[in-house]
């Protein structure tokens, strides 16, 4: 697969991140406006959290072994394995539901929400039905169908938005509310079921005992590395949701938001090139790999950031537009969240799961658990929810760095200057910083009486052409616009030598 049709994939997968992360980020700023307190709305994010934590568990790693898998079978194995996998997910699901069923009154005392415990029982049949959709999308990716991917991520995502919002809007309570989202649910479940085995439409399933051993083998590491990844991940929301109860928890949940447009290059990316390094190495052509990650590295560096430059500056006005100004406490810990951006340049997983390498991974996790737990700890304890904030984003930071050495010295060997075009990737990053910070002097110069919204809206039309002016006087702005829409620099002294 040419580079050309890797960004194809990959802009097709971001436009609908995006519109995931929109419909996403929609519901909770919908929410946050009409439900009657903090505490209704700290409930509805604890319950939102523990899923996106439990089913990333629960999927055991079921989703990323299609990617491995689907490659390395043909024909009626293809159909076996795919029905294996949904079969395994749906019982997980089931043991999942059972637990939060059974455990929904502890899980809201741990958590310190009074109204968790029935929300749970309602809410416990959601795995059933979503667990196996999770499989869409390695499945519809490796049979070149990204625009399907797209299609079904954004109707889960409107239509958890419709089954929230419109009976809470209309007074329903929120037992109500999440009986409607169990629905959609189930229509979801359908069209998964549907798309995903019109990939192998007219094949007659063969199974071999052989392929749950493998699945079984390939996954199982790597819901240990989950498992250990998401604790850390989430580590310093559950110790918050513990310390300050639900109302402080939706506090601290926004500013710990996904900002749409990152998360979308971001999670694009590592789809599709999970989907071509696996490719490449079940042929053997590891020599290929190097190259296409360094060129998707400084893609995603010039667009993710972008976001980072800016908000870095503008966090609290993000918060009190997103929210209003009844969660404008949040605004501290979103500027503190935001640095979170660069670590996500190191798109690690699929570079391990691409060459089958799951069992690694458990001992770089269980470092980031460790370290993220103590410094979230060390922190908090000084600091409150604040220093809980910073712990969690400098433990990233040290994790980040194990998981690329781990990767560069041990298992390929290619070094640390091999391995990233950090040259690059740094000069992006300052161009940001310091078209953020020459945005930011507007609050203080040109627009300190305008509206809030105002001021916003005339900071990004500032900033974003001079990032743009900087990106382009560094040669950098080739990476994401064709050299035929540049105006030309005129000739290096290089190219007059020549």
């Amino acid at each position: 697969m040419g580079t050309t049709r890797l960004t194809t994939q990959a802009a097709i997968i971001g436009a609908g991140r995006l519109l995931n992360m929109a419909a996403a980020a929609s519901t909770l700023m919908v929410l946050a406006r009409i439900m009657p307190n903090k505490e209704s709305y700290g409930a509805v994010c604890q319950l939102i959290m523990l899923y996106m934590v439990l089913s990333q568990i629960f999927a055991v790693g079921l989703p990323q072994s299609t990617f491995y898998f689907l490659p390395r079978y043909q024909g009626g194995e293809r159909r076996g394995f795919l029905i294996q996998t949904v079969l395994l997910l749906m019982l997980s699901g089931v043991v999942l539901g059972c637990l939060l069923y059974t455990g929904a009154a502890g899980v809201g005392r741990l958590l310190g929400s009074p109204l968790l415990g029935d929300l749970l029982r309602v809410f416990a049949i959601y795995p059933i039905f979503m667990l196996p959709t999770l499989a869409v999308e390695g499945t519809l990716l490796h049979a070149n169908r990204p625009a399907a991917v797209v299609i079904f991520n954004a109707s889960v995502r409107v239509g958890m938005f419709c089954a929230l919002v419109i009976p809470i809007f209309y007074h329903a309570t929120l037992v109500q509310a999440i009986t409607v989202w169990m629905v959609e649910a189930g229509v979801m479940w359908g069209i998964a079921l549907a798309l995903m085995f019109s990939t192998v439409r007219g094949v007659r399933a063969a199974w071999k005992r052989e392929m749950l051993h493998d699945e079984w083998g390939f996954s199982l590491p790597l819901a240990a590395v989950t498992l250990i990844a998401i604790s850390s991940n989430y580590v310093d929301r559950f110790l918050v949701s513990h310390a300050f109860g639900s109302a402080m928890f939706g506090v601290y949940t926004n500013g710990t938001i996904e900002i749409p447009t990152v998360t979308m290059v971001t999670n694009a990316t590592a789809v599709v090139l999970m989907a071509e390094f696996s490719r490449r190495t079940s042929v053997g052509d590891f020599d290929g790999v190097l190259p296409i990650w360094h060129r998707a590295m400084v893609k995603m560096g010039v667009l993710i950031f972008a976001s980072l430059g800016f908000l870095a500056f503008w966090g609290h006005e993000t918060m009190q537009i997103l929210f209003s100004n009844r969660f404008a406490d949040s605004g501290t810990i979103f500027s503190i969240y935001v640095w979170i951006v660069p670590l996500l340049l190191f798109a690690m997983q699929p570079l391990y799961v691409s060459i089958g390498a799951t069992r690694v991974l458990i001992a770089v996790t269980a470092f980031d658990l460790c370290v993220g737990t103590a410094c979230v700890l060390f922190f908090g304890h000084y600091f409150g929810m604040i220093g809980m904030a910073f712990g969690a984003i400098f433990s990233k930071y040290i994790g980040t760095s194990l998981w690329v050495h781990w990767y560069v010295r041990w298992i390929t060997k290619i070094g640390w200057v091999a391995f990233m075009p950090w040259k690059k990737i740094a000069t992006i990053l300052v161009t940001a910083v310091l078209a953020g910070g020459m945005s930011r002097l507007l609050h203080f110069w040109l627009t300190p009486t305008l509206p809030m919204l105002a001021e916003y809206v005339v900071a990004i039309l500032v900033y974003l052409p001079l990032y743009a002016i900087g990106l382009y006087f560094t040669h950098l702005l080739d990476a994401v616009v064709p050299a035929r829409f540049l105006p030309a620099r005129g000739m290096t002294r290089k190219e007059v030598t020549v």
